[in-house]
């Protein structure tokens, strides 16, 4: 069996840097905490390019 998901860089509006987050597929509206920001700044992110992974489970 698969499980599907989606791959997504988001660039952060505070510090311009890149955050890779791992989403639901078909969730176009996340939220992302800023793995770089000081006291984790948290902002929405509309996800327009996403890469579709498929994890097997055994």
């Amino acid at each position: 069996m698969t499980h599907r998901h989606w791959e997504v860089d988001s660039i952060c509006p505070r510090c311009d840097k890149v955050n890779h987050v791992s989403v639901p597929e078909g969730e176009t509206l996340i939220r992302v905490e800023c793995e770089h920001c000081t006291h984790g700044y948290e902002y929405t992110h509309v996800v327009t390019e996403h890469q579709v992974v498929e994890d097997r489970e055994d």
